[in-house]
């Protein structure tokens, strides 16, 4: 009886060693690179001209320097992109009264208490639009480019059986062209159009809420005004970027950390990943990410261990491994080492443990791949042409997650 009391304390006290706990978390960072445009312009074409016309309280070359398109020059003259926003003007809305009734019921259902409350609104409008002259170069997905070669097709047959078109050029049917503003063609059109919206607060009295109406409308007007002449310059900037321009953006990455205190891994997996915050605080869009890569080397280096020594087919080496393998995918991909991210989603496809999140690393890389090349790029990283590219920027903060 004593030698199995032995064996059975023995035992326990050496499964921990045997199998020891993992539990995984996610760790959170954030790391500044080039938003792709939809636009591939060749880099000596990258000039853009500005102009701002309509009602003379939203414009100004104050207001106009205001807009700024990524990895272009700003010009006078002889621009690759005439970039025209007209202003229509600010316009105050109709006062309009609204009211609910509240009704409280008894057990049985029966009313024995009614309330109405009123509140009075406006609606104030800003009106104006962006038209963007120049090339129009996009990258097209796979359903689309096939549509536009059955649209091209379909023209063709027209011709062919229409005895009017049969010397006519029918490739650019449907195209806009420009009008007085630009020589260029149309490229995009954009709406400025915005409402914004004043409501009292609710009263048991219809003439006390059309008292705070009147009492605060006139400088609601004022602040709603100044509001689009705010807006409509950062609203021009984030259309112009999304079109052409490469411009920074902040992801919030997501990492893995190991949060089991007591595994002897422990330790050096945290630091590892703490130090992500680091290394990858360093990186810009107008920066080469060679620095960061080279620091990132150790890390590297650790997580590629542990996918080796950590081989077993077990649940809670299966979860370490497909950690490490989950962190170097993740930093190949804003290396823009993709081979490598494509191979690592491989690998975790192959150890059948997360293997969605391997299908979609390989997704993810194969379409920055694709974006990258036909931009003509190696890195989501841009070489400074000018002062304006120079600046220490690292972008508006946007997730991650589904967006590389």
């Amino acid at each position: 009886m004593k030698n199995l009391f032995l064996f059975i304390a023995v035992l326990l006290f050496s499964i921990p060693t045997i199998c020891q706990k993992v539990d995984i978390d996610n760790y959170w960072v954030e790391i500044s690179c080039v938003d792709l445009p939809l636009n591939y312009i060749p880099e000596r074409n990258r000039t853009y001209s500005v102009s701002l016309e309509g009602n003379r309280g939203f414009t100004g070359q104050d207001i106009a320097d205001q807009i700024h398109l990524y990895g272009w020059t700003k010009v006078t003259e002889n621009a690759g992109l005439d970039v025209n926003v007209y202003i229509k003007g600010f316009r105050s809305g109709q006062a309009s009264s609204s009211s609910r009734t509240v009704e409280t019921k008894d057990k049985s259902g029966k009313i024995t208490s009614s309330t109405t409350y009123y509140k009075v609104s406006v609606t104030n409008t800003g009106s104006g639009d962006v038209k963007i002259y120049g090339p129009k170069n996009e990258l097209a997905k796979a359903d689309k480019k096939n549509r536009e070669e059955n649209k091209k097709d379909k023209r063709k047959v027209e011709a062919e059986v229409n005895p009017f078109l049969k010397h006519v050029d029918t490739g650019n049917i449907g195209d806009e062209l420009g009008d007085l503003t630009s020589d260029k063609a149309l490229a995009y059109k954009y709406s400025l159009d915005n409402s914004y919206t004043y409501e009292t607060s609710e009263y048991t009295s219809a003439s006390m809420a059309f008292k705070e109406y009147n009492a605060n409308s006139s400088n609601k007007i004022y602040d709603h005004e100044n509001s689009y002449l705010n807006d409509f310059p950062k609203w021009v900037s984030n259309y112009l970027n999304n079109q052409y321009g490469y411009k920074p953006y902040k992801y919030n990455v997501k990492f893995k950390k190991l949060d089991s205190e007591k595994h002897p891994e422990f330790t050096m997996f945290d630091n590892a990943t703490k130090a992500f915050k680091a290394i990858f605080s360093k990186m810009r869009y107008n920066k080469s990410e060679k620095e960061v890569e080279r620091d990132l080397g150790p890390i590297i280096s650790y997580f590629e261990g542990l996918t080796t020594r950590y081989i077993k087919d077990e649940k809670h080496e299966k979860r370490l491994r497909g950690a490490a393998y989950y962190n170097l995918a993740r930093i190949f991909q804003y290396l823009d080492k993709h081979d490598k991210a494509i191979e690592i989603g491989n690998a975790i496809i192959a150890t059948g443990f997360d293997e969605d999140e391997g299908e979609d690393f390989i997704k993810e890389s194969q379409e920055l791949k694709r974006k990258l090349t036909f931009h003509q790029m190696n890195s989501r990283h841009i070489v400074p042409l000018n002062a304006n590219q120079e600046l220490d920027e690292m972008g508006e903060s946007q997730s991650a997650e589904g967006k590389n």
